[in-house]
């Protein structure tokens, strides 16, 4: 397997084109799909109707929209309540591994915290609720689009600069090898020899700026909206845990009020399954919010990872096409040789990995970062749980001492 991608890496610089053909294949073929699903019809009034248009974009992956299906309890569902109270005991009697076998700790906490506890949501030992799974999705496609980016785009455009550079060498346009005559004053060399060098730099700067306008104007743009979309998501997802939250809590609170005179007995299953509720919806919402910590570090030790291994793809390709440049030059005789060739094409390479990995794509991770606002995902403490344990046992102590006083006197 070793063997095998090692083969598959040497041979990355052929690979290159035929993989950006792919993509774009694949980026026409999905835009046609998502305007024949949508009817043609544009984005209009809620967003979560099914006339909501999907977005796509010809390089990269788009997080698509999906509305989403949590439910909001509402003060009649008791026997949702108690369902939910079931969970939350089911949660409480979990027993965890303390030193799972798995080599970093965000898999561990997403195997089996986040899991177990979408298993219990789910009631399915394999399942995986929607929260989680969108959260994996958008990792997925955050990551592909920086490999595509680091892996394929740099790695392609560094290609082709060394291609056309070692093109201008060994066909040598400008005379910049070829011996000129004697009477060729001092003013006509330079003036060949700037020409030359002033075509390579023309070739880097010609690509350098095309993956800066593709990287500002494209993947930004998308991995920008593919992060807000997993903002709106999460957004809404908390706004229901929160409204149903407020109405466990205000169930469990007023308890002894939605019970008659008569029915005594069913005061106590009332507001075990409320207030099971609204443990339960805490939980959940502790969760998802570690489940958004996770596939952040995930994303942000993933692109870092991409961006590292594709200075070492771009200065391999630089290394094998100046290696090979070079032996061509001795086998068919250029007029520059085989050093000089080598040291153009190596040149060329470590100033494109400087100006393109060092400068322009940098940000790769923040810009999913700087759109998850803190205030819209991290939502745990407005909950206010321990407030509201704090007043149900403390109201109900108070009752039961009013109640104890009033017996006896």
């Amino acid at each position: 397997m070793l063997l095998m991608r090692f083969i598959m890496l040497l041979l990355l610089p052929l690979r290159l084109p035929f993989m950006l053909i792919s993509r774009l294949g694949r980026g026409g073929a999905a835009r046609k799909a998502a305007a024949a699903a949508a009817g043609g019809v544009s984005k209009a009034g809620n967003p979560q109707s099914d006339s909501y248009r999907q977005r796509t974009a010809v390089l990269w992956k788009v997080f698509p929209h999906e509305p989403n299906d949590e439910t909001v309890i509402r003060p009649d569902q008791q026997e949702l309540a108690s369902k939910w109270a079931d969970k939350a005991l089911k949660y409480y009697s979990l027993q965890l591994e303390l030193f799972p076998r798995r080599d970093f700790y965000e898999e561990a906490e997403r195997d089996y915290f986040i899991a177990e506890v979408a298993r219990i949501e789910s009631g399915v030992e394999n399942g995986e609720d929607q929260f989680v799974r969108r959260l994996r999705e958008a990792r997925q496609i955050v990551n592909d689009n920086a490999r595509a980016l680091y892996f394929e785009l740099a790695p392609l455009l560094l290609f082709l600069v060394l291609a056309w550079h070692a093109f201008t060498l060994f066909a040598d346009p400008f005379h910049l090898f070829t011996a000129v005559e004697a009477s060729a004053s001092l003013e006509t060399q330079l003036r060949n020899s700037a020409s030359a060098i002033g075509a390579g730099l023309a070739a880097l700067a010609v690509a350098v700026a095309l993956l800066a306008g593709i990287y500002r104007f494209s993947f930004a743009n998308v991995q920008m909206q593919n992060a807000q979309e997993l903002n709106n998501f999460i957004h809404a997802e908390f706004m229901c845990l929160n409204q149903s939250f407020n109405v466990a809590r205000s169930e469990c609170m007023q308890a002894e009020a939605r019970v008659d005179r008569n029915q005594h007995d069913n005061v106590e299953p009332y507001a075990q399954a409320w207030a099971g509720a609204y443990h339960w919806i805490a939980i959940r919402q502790l969760s998802e919010e570690l489940a958004i910590r996770n596939n952040m570090f995930q994303i942000r030790r993933n692109t870092w990872l991409y961006r590292a291994v594709g200075v070492v793809i771009c200065l391999l390709v630089g290394a094998i096409v100046a290696v090979g440049a070079a032996a061509l030059s001795q086998v068919f005789q250029a007029s520059a040789g085989g050093l000089v060739i080598f040291a153009h094409l190596l040149a060329a390479t470590v100033a494109f990995v400087l100006l393109c990995y060092g400068l322009i794509m940098r940000r790769a991770f923040e810009m999913i970062r700087d759109r998850l606002s803190k205030d819209e995902w991290s939502r745990l403490y407005k909950l206010r749980v321990g407030e509201a344990i704090a007043e149900q046992v403390g109201r109900d102590k108070k009752n039961i001492v009013l109640h104890r006083d009033r017996s006896a006197g």
